[in-house]
């Protein structure tokens, strides 16, 4: 069975997974998802993944859900591209700003881009806040990057693509 990636076309989630396995040289098969059709509420898909999010990630063993859980995953199929850190340390720097994105980045973007495209009721405190707190954690990326080339070490890592 080759891997497969359920996920809508612009699934922002499903782009460190498939980077993460370009840089390993892992094919991925798209399977689109059609949210506005309501496939991702359909018991095959809700078979994939009970909560019915996307993206899913099928592998020869089984299925992954969550998107870093995902990636990680595919970087851990190869450690010779160290995608997940040089040293135990690096790795732990590695979770670090996995961690940050999925937290302080993912969770504010989602919440300003559903009440921009409407998915999400509109409240304005809501909306404010997130984008407040969204701003302040692309300064921390940005102040992080000002003094390194790459965010772990001295190459690319699932950080960096994250």
């Amino acid at each position: 069975m080759a891997f497969k990636i359920h996920a809508y076309d612009a699934d922002f989630l499903k782009f460190k997974t498939q980077v993460a396995a370009q840089y390993n040289g892992i094919a991925l098969e798209n399977v689109n998802v059609d949210v506005a059709a309501g496939d991702h509420k359909k018991a095959a898909f809700l078979a994939l993944n009970p909560m019915g999010k996307t993206p899913v990630l099928e592998t020869p063993d089984g299925v992954i859900f969550e998107s870093t859980a995902m990636a990680r995953y595919i970087a851990r199929l190869r450690r010779d591209t160290e995608l997940l850190g040089a040293s135990f340390f690096e790795s732990g720097q590695v979770d670090q700003w996995l961690d940050f994105c999925s937290l302080e980045v993912e969770t504010q973007s989602q919440i300003v881009m559903h009440q921009i495209w409407e998915i999400a009721e509109l409240n304005g405190a809501i909306f404010h806040a997130a984008k407040a707190k969204l701003i302040k954690a692309v300064n921390v990326l940005e102040g992080h990057l000002l003094y390194n080339t790459y965010m772990v070490g001295n190459s690319v890592t699932l950080a960096d693509i994250a």
